[in-house]
């Protein structure tokens, strides 16, 4: 078959000759309707660069119609051009069937990627096939997308790291002073690693109790805009915050648009020396405590993550009876879904309190008809 509007042939080979007619009259149809066009011979490196410029340039957005983050973006180009790219770079896209990623899969999981990793991988390959009519041009009905239908490794998922309100306040205690009212936003607020290292001293309202995330930050691109269009938003500080914030800010004059936790007052701070000296007043503090003997649970307590400190937050915040939809608004998720499946097990009331409000109403309702 020959596409005169392309100037190209179109060959398809079938094994039998009804397949061929069946094959023959699905592409008659689609050329009364105008959509038959010669496969692309772009090939997948050519795709990943094209894909990759014109995220850049904003040409190519993600599914909420918002361009790519910096770090999104990185992480899409990274795992193309790592897992994709030397295997399956110069073949053409119309060409790289299902079987072929299959076999990448198992590869991943053989050398020890972890399954998370693994459907990390196969996205990125998703974002590329989903874009594909934008990369050639045209919408393309003969080319099937082949990362539909994998057989991906279920997902095993962690337990996420969250402090109890006790550890909490122990972890921050034993860090050196000037890393308490850090650490202490991250725990109470519940900022991102991003969000604290943008947060500008005009953000913080002690008198209102309140903190205005406006802004995020990416290690290559500087001052960028929160993670999504909700990451604009306003949370609370709590009173142990405020303490500590209010001293922090005294302390460190910091004011306007001055960077609060920044190495300067325009420069923000690296999170690897901000951990390993957290790290290291945590592993001093428990020493010293083992040694007197004068915190009997300090054994049980162990580092923390900024973004573990985020689940702390989410967490105090449910057990304290805040309502999950004014929790999903103060983290800045971009769906109240989001903090469901994140953290709907740690909703307070399981089946206990489930029976009870059952038995309540069942024995309201019998009262009530007994009453008529």
């Amino acid at each position: 078959m020959y596409s005169r509007t392309d100037e190209a042939k179109i060959r398809k080979t079938f094994s039998e000759r009804w397949q061929a007619k069946a094959w023959r009259h699905e592409q008659l149809d689609l050329a009364s309707i105008e959509r038959l066009r010669a496969p692309s011979r772009c090939t997948l490196n050519e795709a990943v660069s094209l894909w990759v410029k014109m995220a850049q340039e904003g040409r190519i957005r993600n599914r909420s119609g918002r361009r790519y983050k910096p770090s999104a973006l990185r992480t899409i180009e990274i795992d193309l051009r790592l897992h994709f790219v030397p295997r399956l770079g110069a073949r053409a896209m119309i060409h790289i069937t299902r079987a072929d990623l299959q076999r990448l899969v198992g590869g991943w999981l053989a050398t020890g990627s972890s399954p998370s990793k693994v459907r990390s991988i196969v996205n990125a390959a998703r974002v590329l096939w989903r874009d594909l009519d934008l990369l050639t041009g045209h919408d393309d009905p003969l080319v099937i997308d082949p990362t539909r239908g994998l057989r991906l490794p279920a997902s095993t998922g962690r337990r996420e790291r969250i402090a109890t309100p006790d550890e909490a306040r122990w972890l921050i205690e034993a860090l050196q002073p000037e890393d308490r009212a850090l650490w202490a936003t991250a725990m109470y607020a519940g900022l991102r690693h991003g969000e604290l290292r943008a947060l500008q001293a005009r953000d913080v309202d002690l008198e209102r109790g309140r903190i205005d995330v406006q802004r995020g930050w990416d290690q290559h691109e500087g001052e960028i805009e929160p993670k999504s269009q909700k990451g604009t938003r306003t949370t609370i500080i709590t009173r142990p915050l405020h303490q500590l914030l209010a001293g922090y800010l005294r302390d460190t004059g910091r004011e306007g648009r001055d960077l609060i936790f920044g190495r300067t007052p325009t420069k923000p701070f690296q999170g690897s020396s901000v951990n390993k000296r957290a790290r290291k007043a945590w592993a001093t503090a428990r020493k010293l405590e083992d040694s007197q003997g004068t915190s009997p649970t300090a054994e049980q307590i162990h580092p923390i993550g900024l973004q573990e400190c985020r689940h702390t937050a989410v967490s105090q915040m449910l057990d304290a009876g805040i309502a999950i939809d004014k929790v999903s608004k103060f983290m800045g998720h971009a769906s109240i879904t989001i903090t469901i499946d994140r953290y709907g097990h740690l909703l307070p009331g399981g089946e206990a309190n489930a029976i009870t409000l059952l038995d309540a109403y069942h024995q309201q309702h019998e009262r009530r008809k007994a009453r008529t």
